[in-house]
């Protein structure tokens, strides 16, 4: 068994490549069972893979003298063994008051603070295949993607997790083989912490269900993580592909094309928005779900739209554009700062084309009927003016009116374009109106077709 779990080890070091020969590694010991398996298989394994070891021991001060002994028998155990140690203690007590965080989030932001202060080119960790299996079932439990359920990364940055290829079973079954005493601590019972229950109670009756069940879950995790992966890569491309930046790093806003974005799948689309949100915000907590899925559908809807995002992110529609910008970083263009569209006309012999494409048209194509205005060079591409109006049924409406109604903000209403023939408007392209006395109807001889080539 000992000589299994060692070179089990040795090859998930080696194939995920955690430690390489020279490298100055530290352990950060607790005194359990977890932490002490891996100093001890640690230190078998420095000599063949040719790496020096330490080891950090972090004090949280929650459970009084019980707290301060395990941090002696660290100390004894590594001075036996003749490997450098480091203590460090903190008032986690003290902090989660401070921060109005729990108890245990503040014990965990308090070990890694120290660990990341710490001078070693690896910091090793102690997480195995039941903590990963752990992680993966707390995290589906309480909401998450693809990322959350990818679990604990073997490496991620200097920190490695070189345990991650054995169970807690085995962790255990070395220690007895090896003569190793370990610490208990007391708050590992606690069954009000949702980690704990799933430990105790969840994962138990999966064992029942299927004794490997652990490291099934372990293994769908290394799938997802690498798929993961997979779809980072697919997306970064695609972002720098469909995306372009504007401003400084204080002010940045990202422009997305849609022309390109359209043509993306659904998940690479739904990251390069997430990028996008990130980029600007410069964080990513708490960029979830519902702000994508926001962005997707003003990309979907009518041009002149905009929405109000996370940490003062807005986002706004501009023909084929998406603006994400900082609300205080952007500003809309003043009417005439834009060139108008370049719009295409053609032709068209009724008997040409079904009615089922002409209904069907989106907002940057439409045809109308060619007799309503005899020649295109009466039509004219414009910003609205004072007593323009558009035909609807049984009538006019006020331009105006009109684009209330479609609930176009104030200061977006000046900067449309239309085609227009006199103040009678033809077509609005941003909301994909067309004037009711121009429509296609069974008495259409010749069709016009009107195309935004650079909208």
């Amino acid at each position: 068994m000992e000589n299994d779990i060692v070179n089990r080890v040795k090859g998930y070091i080696c194939r995920c490549d955690m430690i390489r020969k020279g490298d100055r590694v530290c352990v950060a010991v607790s005194g359990g069972a977890d932490s002490m398996c891996l100093l001890f298989l640690l230190n078998e394994l420095s000599g063949v893979l040719d790496f020096s070891l330490s080891a950090v021991h972090v004090e949280h001060g929650i459970r009084g003298q019980a707290s301060l002994d395990d941090m002696e028998y660290v100390e004894n155990q590594c001075r036996t063994l003749g490997i450098p140690v480091e203590t460090a203690r903190v008032d986690s007590v003290k902090v989660s008051e401070t921060t109005g965080t729990s108890l245990e989030e503040a014990a965990r932001n308090e070990r890694y603070r120290i660990l990341d202060g710490s001078d070693f080119d690896k910091m090793a960790l102690a997480h195995h295949m039941d903590d990963q299996a752990e992680t993966f079932l707390f995290n589906a439990v309480r909401g998450t993607g693809l990322r959350g359920l990818r679990g604990i990364t073997p490496v991620r940055g200097r920190y490695i997790r070189p345990l991650l290829c054995v169970t807690r079973d085995e962790i255990e079954k070395y220690c007895r083989e090896k003569q190793i005493e370990y610490r208990h601590d007391q708050t590992n019972e606690d069954l009000d912490i949702a980690r704990n229950r799933i430990r105790h109670i969840v994962v138990p009756e999966l064992i029942k269900i299927n004794s490997g069940a652990s490291e099934h879950i372990c293994e769908t995790a290394e799938e997802l993580a690498e798929t993961d992966a997979y779809l980072d890569m697919a997306a970064e491309k695609a972002f720098e592909e469909c995306t372009g930046y504007e401003g400084n790093e204080a002010g940045k806003s990202v422009r997305i094309d849609l022309d390109k974005f359209d043509n993306l799948h659904g998940v690479i689309a739904s990251r390069v928005v997430k990028k996008a949100l990130i980029t600007v915000s410069g964080k990513a907590k708490d960029i979830g779900r519902k702000h994508i899925e926001a962005v997707l559908a003003l990309a979907k809807g009518q041009s002149g739209r905009h929405i109000s995002l996370i940490y003062g992110i807005k986002a706004y529609k501009e023909f084929r554009t998406i603006v994400i910008a900082k609300k205080d970083t952007y500003e809309l263009p003043e009417v005439g700062s834009q060139s108008p569209p370049d719009i295409v006309f053609q032709t068209i012999d009724r008997k040409d084309i079904s009615m089922e494409k002409i209904i069907s048209s989106g907002n940057y194509t439409k045809f109308i009927d060619y007799a309503k205005i005899n020649d295109v060079s009466a039509l004219s591409v414009r910003h609205r003016q004072p007593g323009d109006h558009i035909s609807i049924k049984n009538g006019s409406k006020k331009l105006k009116d009109l684009l209330i109604e479609e609930k176009i903000p104030g200061d977006r209403r000046n900067r449309l374009y239309l085609v227009a023939m006199g103040s009678e408007a033809v077509w609005i392209p941003d909301i994909g109106r067309i004037g009711e006395r121009f429509k296609v109807s069974d008495d259409t001889k010749k069709i016009l077709r009107m195309e935004i080539k650079n909208g």
